[in-house]
């Protein structure tokens, strides 16, 4: 199995706290990290999972390139798990909204139907002004009380995440890379 994690950050402080956190927990032997502006078809087609990375509130930049998002990832058969903005980005690659929504600090999430990522209730670590909506691509399998948490694309492997389980949840990007 090859992963790649894809950075969606602009500056290197930001990628210490998004990037290299998902590392250590993939493993430092299974993966790959390129930024995003590095990425191509090429590239991307030659590994079988892919999780893009969140980034910092004040980083929107990423926001600008949805178009080639959209153009790198439609025809992607592998697995994808996007986390926060990478939510954002893997929502909006299926026709998706971005919306403004601020969720800061420990959040209570309930599943909302079983899945391969998550079960029951439980905390974790939300750090966003963005989520998504017009979901009609993609199953809710877990929100708060405020947004959608888990996304689900009803055709592909594509998971999306609201949340930063770097921080707290690291069974769920473990459960990812079982998938």
């Amino acid at each position: 199995m090859s992963n790649l994690l894809i950075s969606t950050c602009e500056n290197e402080l930001s990628e210490r706290e998004f990037v290299k956190p998902i590392s250590r927990i993939v493993g430092t032997n299974n993966h790959e990290v390129l930024h995003y502006t590095q990425c191509t078809e090429k590239t991307i087609f030659s590994f079988d999972k892919i999780i893009i990375c969140g980034t910092s509130l004040n980083d929107d930049s990423y926001i600008t390139n949805l178009g080639n998002f959209k153009k790198l990832f439609l025809d992607y058969h592998g697995s994808i798990l996007g986390i926060c903005s990478g939510m954002h980005i893997v929502c909006s690659i299926f026709d998706s909204q971005i919306v403004k929504k601020l969720e800061i600090g420990m959040v209570e999430v309930e599943t909302q139907e079983p899945n391969s990522l998550c079960e029951g209730s439980f905390q974790v670590y939300s750090m966003h002004n963005n989520s998504v909506s017009n979901l009609e691509n993609f199953a809710v399998l877990a929100r708060s009380k405020r947004c959608v948490q888990v996304v689900k694309h009803k055709t592909k492997n594509v998971f999306g995440v609201s949340f930063h389980p770097e921080v707290r949840n690291h069974n769920l990007i473990l459960n990812f890379l079982k998938l």
